[in-house]
């Protein structure tokens, strides 16, 4: 069977090397054009674009997938099937019709809950305690085709985005292949998606990671480590930027204003809404990851100061 891969982030790798370590022909990878990076501005290819290379796979990198133009151009690579996993961009007819078995879409949520751009940090945001991993057929919608094949996970409470992903990417992995090869083999089923039951995960804004220190320890959590390791959830400290990356609930209940610090237990501990929580690793604007400890022995909080 001859594949386009289409794919931009490190959630799309996993996937694009299972396929071709088994014995699927990728004609094409297709992924995002290289962008500045860095202070330097250096153009920097995707992480999908440096896979494809290191397994001599042929690169394209249009700035708009949909135009007529790259159409023509992929044609002339006669797709049998196209896969998509994290690229980036809405694909639209007639593109979708290109390859005879169309496009199928590996979507890191449980369809149709949480379809859009940030369905990992989304969940996580929202405390959900299962997630999973969706393949579906690609339709004109926004992550609304058939289901093709679908898996569950648990959610660890301690689980960020960036471990949950890790995970979710290598499952996908083998559903994507399972699904390209009861394709091939004419035993895929498919289910439409209850429309009802869609729920939305936009895009992340910078309104998104600022902690509010009003809100309850369990929320508080949930944020930290949605945005872990990037972006960050962001909170203040002496007037300077301080990105959370890691932390714990301590169930115990916060006696003084949120955001203070408390200097009386071990570690950096500070006040929410509802509880304390411990803050184990974060990063000061222009510095290195420290613990919360390094952090508090370094900077001395004072008795009564705050963070927001």
């Amino acid at each position: 069977m001859r594949i386009v891969f289409f794919g931009t982030t490190t959630f799309g790798i996993p996937t694009l090397r299972l396929l071709h370590q088994n014995g699927f022909e990728i004609v094409a990878v297709v992924t995002t054009p290289p962008r500045p990076q860095g202070r330097g501005l250096k153009l920097t290819p995707s992480p999908v674009e440096i896979a494809a290379r290191e397994l001599n796979l042929k690169v394209l990198t249009p700035e708009n997938p949909n135009s007529q133009d790259f159409v023509k151009i992929l044609s002339q690579y006669t797709p049998d099937c196209g896969v998509v996993v994290a690229y980036g961009f809405i694909l639209r007819e007639p593109l979708l019709n290109l390859p005879r078995y169309g496009f199928i879409n590996l979507h890191p949520s449980l369809l149709p809950r949480y379809r859009g751009a940030a369905p990992i940090p989304r969940q996580l945001m929202d405390g959900c305690t299962e997630s999973g991993i969706t393949v579906i057929r690609m339709d004109k919608g926004v992550d609304s085709g058939d289901i093709l094949n679908q898996v569950r996970v648990e959610v660890d409470s301690e689980e960020t985005a960036g471990e949950l992903e890790m995970r979710l990417a290598r499952l996908g992995a083998d559903l994507t292949y399972t699904t390209l090869v009861e394709m091939k083999e004419g035993k895929l089923k498919s289910q439409p998606q209850n429309h009802s039951l869609a729920t939305l995960a936009p895009k992340l804004t910078p309104a998104d990671r600022i902690i509010d220190w009003r809100k309850s320890a369990q929320q508080i959590h949930n944020q930290i480590r949605a945005l872990s390791p990037e972006p960050g959830a962001v909170t203040h400290f002496r007037s300077r930027e301080l990105i959370i990356l890691r932390s714990r609930l301590l169930n115990r209940k916060a006696e003084v204003a949120p955001g203070t610090i408390i200097n009386e237990t071990p570690g950096l501990v500070v006040a929410t809404g509802t509880d304390l929580l411990e803050l184990l690793s974060l990063k000061p604007a222009g510095k290195k990851v420290l613990t919360g400890k390094d952090f508090r022995n370094g900077y001395r909080p004072l008795t009564g100061e705050r963070l927001g």
